[in-house]
């Protein structure tokens, strides 16, 4: 991971913590930011050295998780906010993209989401993100465009 990657996620983080205070109080806000980390470390350790693939799994399953556990208002401004902090608009273009698929997964599967503790939960739901990744389902930039899937092939943005 590069320096210009944490120091994205880390000045993100009291916007995000911030964000979902207002809408959801302290407590909710503590449990964002330990989903954030969990989806990091879960996207790091199923990905290997896929940076793209990576990032659209952490997105999707951060955002599916949220939703999931705190309802789609919540996970939308958190994840809104973060985007915020974004020094890439293509990228940010994707994140929002990813972000949408995991709020519509997370409020469809809300019920066999939260069967699972947050780390059980998030663990599987990469697994759904890699398999939607892998079916051109999920976004990222290559070539300085937003490409659907993992061969950067196909729909196309700008």
């Amino acid at each position: 991971m590069s320096l210009r990657v944490v120091w994205t996620v880390l000045g993100g983080v009291p916007g995000t913590y911030r964000a979902a205070r207002e809408v959801a109080g302290r407590r909710v806000a503590v449990g964002v930011l330990a989903a954030s980390g969990w989806s990091l470390l879960v996207a790091l350790v199923n990905t290997g050295a896929r940076p793209r693939l990576r990032n659209a799994v952490r997105h999707f399953t951060w955002s599916a998780w949220l939703a999931a556990r705190y309802g789609e208002a919540v996970a939308r401004a958190v994840t809104e906010e973060h985007e915020l902090h974004s020094l890439d608009l293509r990228d940010s273009e994707a994140d929002d993209r990813n972000n949408r698929a995991g709020r519509r997964y997370g409020t469809v599967h809300r019920d066999e989401i939260l069967q699972r503790r947050a780390p059980s939960a998030i663990w599987r739901l990469a697994g759904v993100g890699r398999r939607r990744w892998y079916s051109g389902r999920l976004w990222s930039v290559r070539d300085g465009a937003v490409v659907a899937g993992s061969r950067g092939t196909g729909r196309r943005t700008r």
